[in-house]
C-alpha cells in the first residue's frame, strides 16, 4: 500500500488531533526544512527516524541502451536517505509478519 501526502495529513488529523489544515502545514514545513537543507549542504539527523545526506557519485561511462555506444555520465550529486535502527527492525518485523502469513 502506498501512503501519499494527502493520507499522511489524515493519519496526522486523525490520529493526533491535528486540524487539517494543521497537518498539511506541519508535512510541507517538514519537507521544506530539509529540502532546504540538503540544498545548503547539511546532513539532516533524525533521531528514531533516519539520516538524509548527499552523496557524490563518480564519472562513469556506460552503454547507450538504444546504440550501444560508450556515453559518459558526469560526476554528480544525490540525495541519500539512511534509515535509522527503529525503523529498520519495524521493516524486520513487517517483513516476518508477512512471511508468516499474519499480514
Amino acid at each position: 500500500m502506498k501512503v501519499k501526502r494527502a493520507d499522511l495529513i489524515q493519519q496526522l488529523a486523525e490520529g493526533y488531533g491535528y486540524s487539517k489544515k494543521a497537518a498539511t502545514q506541519v508535512v510541507d514545513d517538514f519537507t521544506d526544512v530539509v529540502i532546504k537543507n540538503l540544498e545548503e549542504g547539511n546532513i539532516v539527523l533524525l533521531r528514531n527516524f533516519g539520516c538524509f545526506d548527499i552523496l557524490k557519485r563518480e564519472q562513469r561511462s556506460c552503454p547507450n541502451p538504444i546504440s550501444g555506444e560508450k556515453v559518459v555520465i558526469p560526476a554528480h550529486y544525490i540525495p541519500r536517505f539512511y534509515p535509522s535502527n527503529r525503523m529498520r527492525i519495524a521493516v524486520k518485523k513487517w517483513e516476518d509478519n508477512v512471511k508468516r502469513g499474519l499480514a
